[in-house]
């Protein structure tokens, strides 16, 4: 199986003994840290443009190294750093784990966020998504929240906000997939749809990057058609051939795709024809309120027309009383979802998604 060296940077910091390779473009500046070891029991010894530091403790190196005095900010920011396993041997592909001492002193005092990655500290809640017309349910999505070192659950938006800064997106994206696929496997969701979140930034080679997403399906035994991969933040989506080539290999393995937030850039009409993908979710600006908005009307009519004739069903989100449900289903929209009908729960039990109101009927 191929390895995604970018979802690998957990396992260089777990405190282990590591060879480490420090280097910059700077030749003073590796003078200098030449200078600051030779002060220190660790074994290490200059090679062409780097220096090498022979089976130390890598987290008490970069502590040792960043809470000098000998170094100035911009200086952290100068000097690059490869821990590997001992005797593991430098390849072209370890540049991925390339970081500057500033970012792995960062990232090693990043505890929860660590902890997360490491141990799969997630849990899953579900949020189902029902029928626009008479309300019945068709499936879940898949929401994650981290759990911290002291059991304090971690909203998504901090989780990869902080994942974002440190270059740990790659990884988290990654478990969050996984934990997502073997969560609901738990939960018996094996006759509904399961839509699954996940960065396509997050993924620079499907063929490496899902490998493993494609192994935890065929080890539960999901029908490949029951799991909807669902791109989150598609509004920000700059390279639409990269994301076409992502959604390609999910249909080529048999799964349905979706787009969230459509109509909220100027990227989505090419997306649409571009991608085709099986679901698009109607961005939740055009929502809220919809049914005391004609504008909102309108648009939302305008994405219903455009993707009945590519057989795309569309998904009313974020819908939060009744009024904006019967608007959006009088609209022809074919899904809904919101904190009306059900809000996340890590729990699935089908008495708590039985309507308590008049579900929509086409007349």
């Amino acid at each position: 199986m191929n390895t995604c060296m970018r979802c690998e940077i957990i396992s260089r910091i777990d405190n282990k003994r590591q060879d480490i390779y420090l280097s910059t473009s700077e030749p003073y500046l590796l003078q200098k840290i030449h200078e600051i070891l030779k002060e220190t029991d660790f074994v290490f010894r200059d090679l062409k443009d780097v220096i090498f530091i022979k089976d130390a403790n890598f987290n008490h190196i970069i502590e040792f190294l960043h809470n000098t005095s000998n170094f100035t900010d911009f200086e952290k920011k100068q000097i690059l750093i490869i821990p590997l396993n001992p005797d593991e041997g430098l390849i072209p592909q370890h540049l991925f784990s390339a970081r500057t001492l500033s970012a792995w002193f960062e990232l090693i005092n990043a505890k929860d966020l660590i902890h997360v990655i490491s141990n799969r500290s997630l849990t899953t809640f579900f949020q189902p998504i029902f029928t626009a017309e008479k309300a019945r349910i068709f499936g879940f999505e898949c929401l994650n929240r981290g759990i911290s070192q002291d059991g304090r659950l971690i909203p998504p938006l901090e989780l990869f906000g902080k994942a974002d800064v440190l270059g740990l997106q790659f990884a988290l994206d990654k478990i969050t997939r996984e934990m997502s696929i073997q969560n609901s496997h738990k939960r018996g969701l094996t006759n509904d749809k399961v839509f699954i979140n996940f960065l396509p930034t997050a993924i620079y080679n499907p063929n490496e990057c899902l490998n493993s997403t494609v192994t935890i399906i065929k080890k539960f035994e999901i029908k490949p058609h029951n799991l909807v991969f669902e791109v989150v933040e598609s509004e920000q989506v700059k390279d639409i051939k990269h994301l076409k080539g992502i959604l390609d290999y999910y249909r080529s393995m048999g799964f349905m795709t979706a787009l969230d937030d459509f109509g909220s850039g100027y990227s989505s009409l090419k997306m649409l024809d571009v991608i085709s993908p099986d679901f698009v979710k109607i961005d939740m600006h055009f929502i809220k309120g919809v049914n005391k908005d004609n504008f909102k009307k309108s648009v939302i009519e305008a994405i219903v027309s455009l993707c009945k004739p590519k057989n795309i069903k569309t998904i009313a989100e974020g819908i939060e009383n009744y009024d904006e449900y019967l608007a959006v289903a009088e609209l022809g929209v074919d899904l809904v979802q919101g904190y009306f009908f059900a809000r996340p729960n890590p729990n699935i039990n089908p008495d708590i998604y039985k309507p308590t109101f008049e579900p929509y009927s086409k007349r």
